[in-house]
């Protein structure tokens, strides 16, 4: 389907693709994050299991493989969508405001060098901008929104304090990570991720900006709640 041409893309190469290829690219792109969701949380539930000593999800499907898809089935239909009380637009839209930033912001990360996509030469990757790091930290920042709205939406106290403590944790920790991607712009000297790949052709960033990398690192634990980030 798709072979890999020497060529690094350039930001001369995005916006020439026809739709339909631009559609196909769109696909699999939502595909491979669809798919990485569900094997990345068996994998951590099958490694958190051996830590602790027990098999972890080994029925749905070969090695349990569809759990995550089983547990998403299950957690849509065990109780209401909608509860009562709730204001039901803004409890809907909580969710799509947190969901939909996500998957554009894999949008400008790429993927591949060139390549040849049925036939046509196009750069595996779906859109990059002169500032494509700046559109992903704002897409980022837009999910707090859905968290607050979340809480607020649900008319719990409880919930609501919730939202606002989570929404506090993630403004504080986008500080720390807006900060640590500076040194990479300085090193790259742009903002276009394609570029800042084929700025590290020599030497990846990881060596040269090792502190940047493990604060980033951090950060990344805490915008996304998890141990030991997951007071919230």
């Amino acid at each position: 389907m798709a072979g890999v041409l020497a060529a690094d893309p350039t930001l001369a190469d995005f916006g020439r693709d026809p739709l339909w290829i631009t559609i196909v690219k769109a696909v699999l792109l939502f595909l491979f994050l669809g798919l990485g969701v569900v094997f990345g949380v068996w994998f951590e539930r099958k490694l958190i299991s051996r830590m602790q000593h027990r098999y972890g999800p080994n029925r749905a499907g070969r090695f349990g493989i569809l759990q995550s898809v089983a547990d998403a089935i299950k957690m849509g239909l065990k109780e209401d969508l909608f509860p009562r009380s709730v204001d039901r637009v803004l409890y809907f839209l909580a969710p799509v405001i947190m969901v939909v930033p996500a998957f554009l912001a894999f949008s400008i990360i790429p993927f591949a060098p060139m390549v040849d996509l049925f036939g046509v030469r196009t750069p595996l990757q779906l859109v990059d901008l002169p500032v494509a790091v700046l559109f992903m930290l704002a897409m980022g920042a837009v999910s707090v929104y859905g968290v607050v709205l979340a809480g607020w939406s649900s008319r719990s106290p409880y919930a609501l304090l919730g939202g606002l403590r989570s929404a506090a944790q993630v403004v504080s920790y986008e500080i720390a990570m807006g900060l640590s991607f500076v040194a990479v712009f300085i090193f790259a000297g742009t903002l276009s991720t394609s570029e800042i790949v084929k700025a590290q052709a020599d030497t990846w960033f990881v060596v040269l900006l090792l502190p940047s990398f493990l604060i980033y690192v951090i950060c990344m634990f805490g915008e996304a709640a998890r141990i030991p980030f997951d007071l919230p």
